[in-house]
């Protein structure tokens, strides 16, 4: 067990944070959430299980949400290559209650929507889409296009408020800004 331990506490101090630096989130998900399993079992059942007991309802929303925006998106001819929703990882939800010492009722993200597109003008095309369809949450839009993270990711991120009161992140990228992120350089 202290083995395990260690060997967790080692690959989220050092092999996440170099397979965020190579902008591999695949990998770098996958790592954070397993070292987060052996070195914090409670807090991980803890949160497993709040979660879990809103994912159907979450589920229900995104596929929702999702098929509101590839009308929208359709009827304004943008062209999409992908579109999907997803529940934010445990890992992330664990640091953001931590950061912002809130509950799981108040993270913004928790509900996600991907939307991946051709062009770089089509996720702006996009981005103004979204904020016609759902009122946009003041400060909460980042443009990794226009400035990139260090590590290379590219991504439009807004955050905005559902027609029946749920906040949710929408990221709007390219095809190779997808491929890019999830595998890295």
């Amino acid at each position: 067990e202290e083995r395990r331990a260690q060997i967790a506490q080692e690959t989220l101090d050092i092999y996440a944070p170099i397979a965020t630096r190579l902008g591999m989130s695949k990998v770098m998900n996958e790592l954070e959430e397993l070292s987060f399993k052996y070195l914090e079992p409670k807090a991980y059942e803890g949160l497993r299980a709040q979660v879990e007991a809103k994912r159907r309802g979450a589920e229900s929303v995104i596929s929702e949400l999702t098929r509101t925006l590839r009308a929208k998106l359709e009827e304004a001819q943008v062209p999409i290559i992908h579109l999907d929703g997803r529940i934010k990882r445990l890992y992330s939800i664990h640091l953001k209650l931590k950061r912002q010492n809130i509950d799981l009722e108040r993270v913004y993200d928790f509900v996600a929507v991907r939307v991946i597109t051709q062009s770089v003008k089509d996720c702006y095309a996009a981005l103004g889409i979204i904020h016609q369809t759902w009122s946009p949450v003041p400060g909460r839009i980042k443009d990794f296009i226009a400035m990139p993270r260090p590590n290379g990711y590219q991504s439009l991120h807004t955050s905005v408020i559902s027609e029946n009161g749920l906040p949710f992140e929408v990221q709007i990228r390219t095809e190779e800004m997808d491929r890019s992120s999830r595998d890295g350089i």
